[in-house]
């Protein structure tokens, strides 16, 4: 009977530990599955939180390395020359020469200054070049007339010219004697000398109003 009281005994403990073992499991399954979730929910909160802040920040780096591309093909084109104007006319690039450029009867002379593009390249030319006269009585600078232009390109060979307009001696004196003529192109620094093609002199006036005036780039056709 002792032992029989024994083995009930044991099988009582041995069916409370099982059942306490079940309970365990399932309470540590819970615990587990809520600590589990506990821990997995903060690094999805972080995940959420950083994504967004990354995400923006990725797309706006692809965004803008998107918008990089087209403006370089964009640079890259200007750079081309399809739409942006050539370099301008340097003075080496230009043979300058002068003309008389009057048409008979006009009492206001005009000699006709060409130039000429000798390069090898498209080059642009625009306002007024600058002018002295070079006289008995020392530089004459020329005045400019009230008059613009919208700029010219021009191709290899391909020339243009403006006006120095003047007044002719007819005094019947000796007047101011011009022996040449100082051209500067436009922006340029680098100035040419040549031979003065108009009337030799010009007449010795106390007026107020200029007695040599020019034109910008293209205020003349071709000269005489």
């Amino acid at each position: 009977m002792r032992t029989s009281r024994i083995a009930a005994t044991a099988a009582a403990v041995v069916v409370g530990l099982t059942l306490s073992g079940c309970g365990g499991d399932d309470s540590t399954a819970k615990a587990g599955n809520a600590s589990s979730s506990s821990p997995s929910s903060t690094p999805a909160d972080g995940q959420t939180e950083s994504a967004p802040a990354e995400q923006p920040e990725g797309e706006s780096g692809g965004a803008g390395s998107q918008e990089g591309t087209p403006d370089q093909g964009s640079a890259g084109q200007g750079s081309g020359g399809t739409g942006t104007k050539p370099e301008r006319c340097h003075t080496d690039d230009l043979t300058i020469t002068a003309s008389d450029a009057t048409i008979g009867g006009d009492t206001t002379k005009t000699v006709a200054v060409k130039l000429l593009n000798k390069s090898d390249r498209e080059c642009s030319i625009k306002g007024f070049a600058g002018v002295n006269l070079l006289s008995s009585e020392g530089a004459i600078p020329a005045t400019r007339r009230d008059q613009k232009d919208a700029g010219t390109v021009l191709k290899s060979g391909e020339p243009t010219y403006f006006g120095i307009f003047y007044k002719a001696n007819e005094s019947g004196g000796s007047g101011v004697r011009i022996k040449g003529l100082v051209v500067t192109p436009p922006d340029e620094k680098k100035s040419v000398t040549l031979k003065w093609p108009g009337e030799p002199s010009l007449p010795v006036t106390d007026s107020p109003d200029p007695t040599v005036e020019i034109g910008p780039m293209g205020s003349v056709g071709q000269g005489g």
